[in-house]
């Protein structure tokens, strides 16, 4: 039943209500009323009937007539709502008052009769003729009280419809936008979330509206965020997984399947312990214990099982599944992430790393050892072949007049010897330059580079030197050496270059060497053994300090060799067995 006909029909039984009760009051006031008028009538009645009984007594006397009375009667007919009947000595009826003319043949119903209709006695008066009744008669009162009745009755039931079709029209009027907002929420029921309500007249409508578009735009924008964050989870490159508290599985997005090899229909449904390996079944009960706290785990590092029976090593974050009606953890949110390869290359960078400390070790001690060698043959060789030396001169000096012969092998002696002497000293410079220990980088370089411009001539050498090349530090400064050498003997030796630039730059936390050449390119020195290991053992000293080494063959031939070492880290070899 609509609220329309429901509204008509509580008015219907109001006005219905307040009839009934009205008419209560009318009809007990007519009761009352017919009453009192019908008493009143007897009254007089009784009043008029004893004075005229009383002058017939009279007059019977004077004229001895017996039959005074009936002629009165006769001419007195009905006094008001009263029936007159007059009886003789023998109780024979001898009058009856006439009906009464006014509404004559009319009559009120039954029903009505009994229920306003008063009961009133008979009241009898004797005579010497015989006796007088006086009936009241109330049915004129009763027929007049029905006609007012009937009158008010059909004046109601005018109203009544009348009211009846006014709160019918002006309900269907005002009670149209409830038609509007049905169909908005039937809608919206269906999906419809960008439905919106117009602006009603009455202010208790257009509130009703506003609040369902207010309603419509959260519900609209929370669908929208509900379907990017499903795409999200469905084009998510992480394995997004739900289950509840007893770890069974309720979301399996497609990463998942990815990852574990299960299809979601075949995994749906089931426990989470199906992923678990048999040794962390442990740690699943553990971090549901503290997801039903309401805690999260973030970038838990562990292990899962897929389908082919493969153990994956993955990176897990969970969060507590919140029910917003109750507000009660109801399941678990997992993101998991394959990180095999991250452990493998994290694996990696730790063997190169320790290949690294390894290297720099390696290098540290052959400079030692060089060092250690070039010392002795400094101090032993050196001091030695001075003395072949000084004695060949001594022998040269006695003999130069006496033995010609002898004075000839001496002064061979005294020339190897020097040969000999100028030899270990450029092995020493190369094992160990001393201009490095005791001048530094700077003058080492610039030292090195002219020995090489008078030992190769036909070899143009330029070095630019820019930045503090001081307080470096002994492992950088060998480094640098080293790569500056190395690469002037490839010159040399296995380029056929003619023209060289060096450049030794320190530039804030760095230092960075360049030498350049116009030689053959780096596929050609490729070729030759000792060129690719001379390159391999730079290579292998600037990565020890974690610097960048990188070789660059320019177009028209030439080679640039470009070492970056950085200056923040420390430079000095970890003691061996160091982890």
């Amino acid at each position: 039943m609509s609220l329309r006909v429901r509204l008509n029909l509580i008015i219907t039984a109001l006005i219905v209500l307040f009839t009934l009760v009205t008419g209560k009051i009318i009809v007990d006031d007519m009761r009352n009323s017919i009453r009192e008028e019908i008493e009143a009538g007897t009254r007089v009645t009784l009043q008029l009937l004893t004075a005229v009984l009383y002058e017939s007594d009279l007059a019977r006397q004077r004229t001895g007539s017996e039959h005074v009375l009936l002629p009165f009667l006769e001419n007195l007919g009905r006094v008001r709502a009263h029936e007159i009947r007059f009886y003789d000595r023998r109780g024979s009826l001898v009058y009856r008052s006439p009906p009464p003319l006014y509404k004559a043949g009319r009559s009120a119903p039954e029903w009505f009769t009994r229920v306003v209709g008063p009961t009133l006695p008979e009241v009898e008066l004797k005579t010497a003729e015989g006796r007088v009744v006086i009936a009241p008669d109330p049915s004129r009162a009763i027929l007049d009280a029905w006609d007012d009745l009937s009158r008010l009755l059909w004046l109601l039931v005018g109203f009544l419809l009348a009211v009846n079709l006014a709160v019918f029209f002006l309900l269907g009027r005002s009670l149209r936008p409830v038609r509007a907002i049905l169909s908005g929420l039937s809608q919206m029921e269906q999906g419809r979330f960008h439905v919106r309500l117009p602006a009603f007249e009455l202010p208790e409508f257009d509130s009703i509206g506003q609040t369902f578009n207010r309603m419509a735009d959260a519900l609209e924008e929370s669908h929208a965020e509900n379907r990017r964050l499903a795409l999200v989870a469905k084009q998510s490159s992480d394995a997004i997984i739900i289950h509840d508290l007893q770890g069974n599985i309720s979301f399996w997005n497609p990463a998942a399947e990815r990852l574990f090899g299960y299809h979601a229909d075949a995994i749906v449904g089931k426990s989470a312990r199906l992923l678990t390996p048999p040794d962390l079944e442990a740690e699943l009960g553990e971090n549901l214990s503290i997801i039903r706290a309401g805690g999260l785990i973030e970038h838990l590092e562990t292990r899962r099982v897929a389908q082919d029976g493969r153990v994956v090593e993955v990176a897990m974050s969970a969060a507590p599944l919140v029910d917003p009606a109750s507000n009660e953890v109801i399941g678990e949110i997992c993101s998991l992430r394959d990180i095999t390869e991250h452990k493998r290359a994290q694996q990696a960078e730790a063997e190169l790393e320790q290949n690294r400390r390894f290297t720099q070790l390696i290098q540290t001690r052959l400079e030692e050892e060089r060092r250690a060698i070039a010392r002795e043959l400094h101090d032993e060789m050196g001091q030695s072949v001075t003395a072949i030396r000084t004695i060949g001169a001594a022998i040269a000096n006695r003999t130069e007049h006496s033995d010609a012969q002898i004075h000839s092998n001496a002064r061979t002696i005294v020339q190897v010897a020097g040969h000999l002497y100028d030899v270990v000293h450029s092995i020493i410079r190369q094992l160990r330059p001393s201009a490095l220990d005791h001048l530094g980088l700077q003058d080492a370089l610039e030292g090195w580079v002219e020995t090489w411009r008078s030992r190769y001539p036909d070899v143009q050498l330029g070095l630019t030197l820019e930045g503090d090349l001081s307080n470096l530090g002994e492992t950088v400064n060998i480094t640098a050496y080293r790569i500056v050498q190395e690469c002037l003997t490839n010159v040399v030796r296995h380029a056929g270059a003619n023209r060289a630039q060096i450049s030794v730059c320190r530039t804030g936390d760095a230092l960075e060497v360049v030498v350049e050449d116009n030689g053959r390119g780096l596929g050609e020195r490729n070729a030759n053994e000792a060129a690719r290991f001379g390159l391999l053992g730079m290579r292998e000293r600037v990565q020890a300090l974690h610097g960048e080494f990188e070789l660059v063959s320019r177009t028209g031939g030439g080679l640039s060799v470009r070492a970056r070492i950085p200056l923040t880290r420390s430079t000095r070899p970890e003691p061996a067995g160091a982890n």
